[in-house]
C-alpha cells in the first residue's frame, strides 16, 4: 500500500509537470494590461506568433498616441503570410493592451504599423468588446482568409 500511495503521488507531480511544460501560455492572460506594464507586453510578444524570432520592444509612454514596436529577426515567410502574422498580432494586443493606439512590427526589410481605429473599421469591431481569443480568431479567419481583404488592408494603410 505504502509502495502504491508513493507511485500514485509521483504520478500525479510528473503529470502536472508535463502539462505545465508542454502547453505555451495563452496571451488572453495578459487581457486588461496596459502599454507601460512592459512585462505583460514582452509577455504578449512571447506567446504570439513569430515569438520564436521576437527581439525587443520599444514602448511609447511618455505622450499619446500610446503605443510599442515590436522588433523581429527575419521570420523567412512569405509576403502573404508574414502581413497575415503581423495582422493577427496587432489585433491582439488591441485587444489586450487597453490603451494601445500604434502598434508596429519592425522587420529587418519592412515594418508594418496599425493604429487602433483604422483597424476596428477594417474589422468591424470595437477590440474592447472581445472577452474570448476565440472570437477574435473567428473575426481575422473571416478577414485575413481572404487574400483579395487582407491585400486591399494594406493598400488602404
Amino acid at each position: 500500500m505504502k509502495r502504491f500511495s508513493l507511485l500514485l503521488a509521483l504520478l500525479l507531480v510528473l503529470t502536472g509537470c508535463a502539462d505545465s511544460s508542454t502547453g505555451r501560455p495563452n496571451p488572453f492572460q495578459y487581457k486588461g494590461s496596459y502599454v507601460g506594464d512592459n512585462s505583460a507586453v514582452i509577455g504578449i510578444a512571447q506567446n504570439l506568433p513569430m515569438h520564436d524570432c521576437y527581439k525587443s520592444i520599444e514602448l511609447q509612454t511618455k505622450k499619446r498616441p500610446y503605443g510599442l514596436t515590436v522588433r523581429y529577426d527575419d521570420p523567412e515567410l512569405e509576403r502573404l503570410e508574414q502581413e497575415r502574422l503581423a495582422i493577427r498580432n496587432a489585433a491582439t494586443y488591441f485587444t489586450l493592451v487597453k490603451n494601445a493606439e500604434i502598434v508596429r512590427f519592425a522587420f529587418p526589410n519592412r515594418t508594418y504599423a496599425f493604429s487602433r481605429p483604422e483597424m476596428e473599421a477594417w474589422l468591424g469591431i470595437d477590440f474592447s468588446t472581445i472577452k474570448w481569443e476565440k472570437d477574435l480568431v473567428l473575426r481575422l479567419d473571416e478577414k485575413i482568409g481572404n487574400e483579395a481583404q487582407t491585400e486591399d488592408y494594406f493598400k488602404r494603410i
